[in-house]
């Protein structure tokens, strides 16, 4: 892929990266970036809700609670998880490292680390290649591109975004990078994803404005329904647009909300698609539930229903897994108004299947093997809607992840 099209978290103002090899994947390939704002910046972040979190994950989620931040650190091959202290004082090491050469405090750099679990960190090599890439930093394709792929694991393709914003006479810019492919179930947050802006907004909003991005994005898609314990979404806004500062909910947040949500739908859309072993992308819109929660259960079950996932990797139309799906999500459903159509093919209406033609059955198989399809689940019981993301699942998930650490 080429530089120009991973232009991402230097695109803001006040930014810079590098990446670069260190040593910790015997593949050879880059396996350290880091992020570095001119200043110091508003700050926010969510993290996984896995209840066996990463000693970097701790201390990043402690960091960040203050609403500022300077540096982001990442290393990828080891992700120092079930380290014990150890761990918890190689995330430490790592923070010092950079906030020596960056010259802030530590607090204001946050850590992360993903890959193999149980196996200490080399910090030998670590701390030699912070050193170097500190010394790199820079603004440009290439450093954004550099960057992208390096927080890498089972990615089989770096992943980054931008966007812009009118604020008046101020044009805001919003970027970020992110991984995932494997161990991706919606539930706060399911990934790595660092991203940047130059809007000049307060910690608070901009963690309202994350969160309200993350729950219509990356908690609304599912690879393989097993979440991560090194999963986060950092944001940091530099506040070099120059944008009269965002301090309250009003039109401006909800326009800088809006392209941040956009970008993070993107970049959801982007690990969906590399998922592990995928060779197709479906949608599930629910529509007509009583309230957003029941829609969401709907579709995070389906979404996640391995049954589902190998159907559509077989190209098999068995929409009775989708039925079997939506009586089990714990939603309040009407059987007899449930009605599902897979694209614009309705196989049941009010709870009960449709006679379709022979024509109608041709095509139903047709759309089956397309690379994207959309099941849109009406339950008729009331307004609320949603929409999330899911792929197949094949037999080359579980060659990835029966030689994973071998």
């Amino acid at each position: 892929m080429p530089a120009g099209s991973l232009r991402s978290i230097t695109f803001p103002k006040g930014f810079r990266a590098s990446a670069g090899m260190c040593g910790i994947k015997p593949s050879g390939k880059s396996d350290l970036a880091l992020i570095v704002a001119d200043g110091d910046c508003s700050a926010a972040g969510v993290f996984t809700r896995n209840r066996f979190p990463g000693a970097p994950v701790e201390l990043s989620r402690r960091h960040v609670r203050g609403g500022t931040a300077r540096a982001i650190v990442c290393n990828s091959g080891i992700a120092n998880v079930a380290t014990g202290e150890q761990g918890r004082r190689d995330a430490l090491v790592m923070c010092d490292a950079v906030a020596q050469l960056v010259g802030c405090a530590r607090r204001d750099v946050l850590v992360f680390s993903t890959g193999v679990i149980g196996q200490p960190l080399p910090m030998i090599l670590i701390d030699r290649g912070i050193t170097q890439q500190c010394a790199k930093l820079g603004r440009g394709p290439a450093a954004d591109a550099n960057a992208a792929r390096a927080i890498m694991t089972t990615d089989l393709v770096p992943k980054a975004a931008r966007r812009t914003v009118k604020f008046g006479a101020r044009t805001v810019r919003i970027a970020g990078i992110a991984k995932g492919s494997g161990m991706i179930a919606p539930n706060m947050a399911t990934m790595l994803a660092f991203v940047t802006t130059d809007a000049n907004i307060r910690s608070g909003m901009l963690r309202a404005a994350l969160k309200h991005a993350c729950d219509h994005s990356f908690n609304r898609i599912s690879v393989d329904h097993d979440t991560s314990t090194s999963d986060a979404v950092i944001v940091m806004a530099s506040g070099l647009a120059g944008n009269r500062p965002i301090t309250a909910p009003g039109r401006a947040f909800d326009a800088f909300c809006d392209a941040l949500t956009d970008l993070c739908r993107d970049l959801a859309y982007k690990i969906v698609a590399d998922g592990e072993g995928a060779t197709k992308i479906f949608r599930v819109a629910v529509k007509g539930a009583r309230s957003v929660r029941d829609a969401d259960r709907v579709g995070r079950t389906v979404a996640g229903s391995q049954l589902v996932k190998t159907a559509v990797h077989g190209g098999d139309p068995n929409w009775g897994r989708l039925v079997a799906a939506v009586g089990r999500s714990g939603a309040a459903v009407r059987p007899d108004r449930l009605t599902i159509h897979i694209d614009d093919i309705c196989v049941l209406d009010g709870g009960q299947p449709m006679p379709l033609s022979r024509a109608l059955h041709r095509k139903l198989n047709r759309v089956m093997t397309r690379r994207e399809m959309t099941f849109t689940i009406d339950l008729r019981s009331g307004r609320a809607q949603s929409e999330w993301l899911g792929c197949d699942l094949s037999r080359e998930y579980v060659a990835i992840n029966a030689n994973y650490t071998t």
